[in-house]
């Protein structure tokens, strides 16, 4: 931060963009809040599920890695999602001592019948920018993602005490 920077109570006051996008960190958390109750799954139910929506089929080891549980934990992780019809097991397709876990469709389109809407929005919002504006808006938060990938990765790396 150079002498220039703005500051508001010792803090750099932050651009209108960066204070929007706090503001859609937090209405994400309220949005996968409500998400929750609708499927009613927990917290780490749910996030069990978003990551087979976006992976796919996954064995349970590699979906305890994902959410950093242990084998024996995302079993009931598994096993509650499995009673509440939002996963099934499957035959891994390679190894026939392992099993792999996907969404139901059911469960698919429950969620997906409640993000479309703003998924949808979102994107008519970014298509009808000019190319400009689509460039600017897909720079900026490409720049977010990188920007954020690096703080998890040096925040990994100084829990687990190696150098960034």
């Amino acid at each position: 931060m150079d002498d220039s920077t703005p500051t508001r109570g010792g803090r750099p006051a932050m651009h209108p963009a960066s204070l929007l996008l706090r503001k859609i960190l937090v209405l994400n958390d309220t949005v996968e809040y409500r998400m929750r109750l609708h499927l009613k799954t927990n917290e780490t139910d749910f996030q069990a599920m978003q990551h087979l929506l976006q992976a796919g089929p996954t064995t349970p080891s590699e979906l305890a890695a994902q959410l950093h549980l242990t084998t024996a934990a995302v079993t009931s992780v598994i096993d509650r999602l499995v009673r509440a019809g939002h996963v099934r097991r499957l035959p891994h397709p390679s190894d026939r001592r392992r099993i792999v876990v996907e969404p139901t469709e059911s469960s698919v389109q429950e969620a997906m019948a409640q993000l479309m809407p703003m998924i949808l929005a979102t994107d008519a919002l970014v298509r009808g920018m000019d190319d400009a504006g689509q460039h600017a808006v897909t720079t900026y938060l490409d720049g977010v993602v990188v920007s954020m990938q690096e703080r998890i990765d040096a925040m990994a790396s100084a829990a687990e005490g190696t150098p960034t």
